[in-house]
């Protein structure tokens, strides 16, 4: 018998020393190599690929964790979908600060509710495995342990909610907004409008108290998404990787050094992209993979397809229509504009020579169109859309009178902006649509380079009214009448 040979005691004891220590290192892990221990429970079978834009996004993440974030500040994410954002930001990361602070809170909200109640429950999967709970001892309560709401035995908690939802009374102390924005919602002002309302007056207070650290990850999809909207109203560190690499908008920690270099070769190869593109289509590249609201250069619109020139030809050779799209909200909103577009029936061009612009109130936009009127003469007809129902009808009959002498009337609104900007979106495209220089042209190019996907559209539908009234022919001017009394 061998007297140096440990005893079963003995043997017992070293080991349960040495799994002590593991576990103990495990304690220290940090983030990356969390998500190396536990990418097995998520991805079972399926091995992890890994990018410089996860080490990135790691970093700033483990500053929030640690307390090194700027106090005022929120942490922005604009990457395309497919790069492991929602799993990392939403799912990896809570997991592991509950291994360090098991009693933080977390809001988390996408545009469906569906899409929240997947990440809760993938975390879910993490903390209830024997090895996370056996490490770092987090359980959850038993009697609270749903799939939109379950707490931990530390008064940690985690709520799954959406753009859409109610808001809640709870404060947290992490607020998690994944993907806000449904792609094919988003250029409905309605439904944009109320994700920006919902931030402002349902969610951006809840937590406060607690002083709440807030991380947005999505896609830039329109010039007033709610990445646009944060950015503006606060101080937000961003983070924005397109899938090409784009020069013009590198940032600090992207590595890449050559125009069109993509992301994550190793996941998503040229093939895959080429092909992601043309599923995508110009608008969907732009904003899902490359982070723009609009394409590069233009989308429907192009800046490259209009020519800019000094001089244009004689009035005798033109007939002239302005087209008038109006608002009434001054100095803010949508602006009132007035384009106005000759054609030179001989030549075929449309020359866009003149554009009035302004946030008016309804007084001074009656003025404006009036003095504009004015300065046009009497041989450039005036064309105002005329929205439905009878209260568009009104605002005609009321103008009418105001432009009393002048070739004065509606244009009636059928199909949505884009549909009625197609046929002037042509002639833009065959190079027949001309602009005379003048100080409004970078604004009128910009607007038409992101329309329909821009914060404003109102000079490509008052230039698309003029148009469409100019390829229709002269036509008889009906107005209301108005009953009074």
């Amino acid at each position: 018998m061998n007297e140096d040979a440990p005893t079963p005691d003995e043997e017992a004891l070293e080991l349960a020393n040495e799994l002590e220590r593991v576990e103990a290192e495990m304690a220290s892990l940090d983030l990356k190599l969390f998500v190396e221990k536990t990418w097995e429970i998520l991805e079972p079978g399926n091995p992890l690929k890994w990018n410089w834009h996860l080490d990135v996004i790691c970093r700033e993440l483990e500053s929030i964790t640690n307390g090194t974030f700027p106090q005022d500040s929120g942490l922005l994410i604009n990457v395309p979908p497919g790069t492991m954002k929602s799993l990392l930001v939403s799912v990896l990361w809570p997991a592991w600060e509950w291994t360090r602070v098991p009693g933080t809170r977390y809001i988390t909200a996408s545009y469906g509710a569906r899409l929240s109640i997947r990440d809760t429950m993938k975390m879910r999967d993490i903390i209830t495995s024997p090895w996370y709970r056996r490490v770092y001892g987090v359980n959850l309560s038993a009697d609270q342990s749903a799939k939109t709401w379950y707490t931990n035995e530390c008064e940690g908690w985690r709520l799954a909610t959406s753009t859409k939802g109610e808001g809640t009374g709870e404060h947290p102390d992490r607020l998690i907004i994944d993907d806000p924005h449904k792609a094919d919602e988003v250029r409905s002002d309605v439904s944009r409008q109320s994700v920006l309302d919902w931030y402002d007056r349902t969610i951006s207070t809840r937590g406060v108290s607690r002083g709440v650290r807030r991380v947005v990850v999505m896609q830039r999809l329109h010039e007033e998404d709610l990445a646009a909207h944060i950015v503006e109203k606060g101080k937000w560190r961003h983070l924005m990787f397109p899938m090409r690499y784009d020069p013009k908008r590198a940032q600090p920690d992207d590595p890449r050094t050559e125009p069109g270099e993509l992301l994550w070769p190793e996941m998503f190869n040229e093939e895959q992209v080429k092909a992601l593109e043309l599923s995508l289509g110009p608008y969907g590249t732009a904003g899902q993979l490359q982070q723009l609201p609009a394409p590069e250069g233009g989308g429907l619109f192009k800046r490259s397809w209009f020519k800019i020139v000094d001089e244009i030809p004689d009035d005798a050779r033109l007939t002239k229509i302005r087209g008038w799209d109006t608002a009434s909200t001054a100095g803010g909103g949508d602006y009132t504009v007035g384009a106005r577009v000759a054609h030179d029936v001989n030549s075929g061009i449309f020359y866009v020579d003149d554009v009035a612009r302004g946030q008016w109130g309804a007084n001074d936009a009656d003025m404006a169109m009036r003095s504009t009127a004015m300065a046009d003469g009497r041989s450039c007809s005036q064309r105002e859309q005329q929205e439905p129902g009878s209260a568009g009808k009104h605002v005609i009959a009321k103008r009418a009178r105001d432009l009393v002498g002048y070739d004065y009337g509606p244009s009636p609104t059928t199909g949505d902006k884009v549909t009625r900007a197609r046929p002037y979106r042509a002639q833009c495209e065959a190079g027949n649509v001309v602009l005379k220089r003048g100080p409004w042209n970078e604004a009128f190019l910009q607007e038409h380079e992101v329309f329909p996907n821009g914060k404003h559209d109102d000079q490509v539908d008052a230039t698309s009214t003029a148009f469409n009234e100019l390829v229709i022919g002269p036509r008889p001017i009906r107005t209301a009448k108005v009953r009074w009394g």
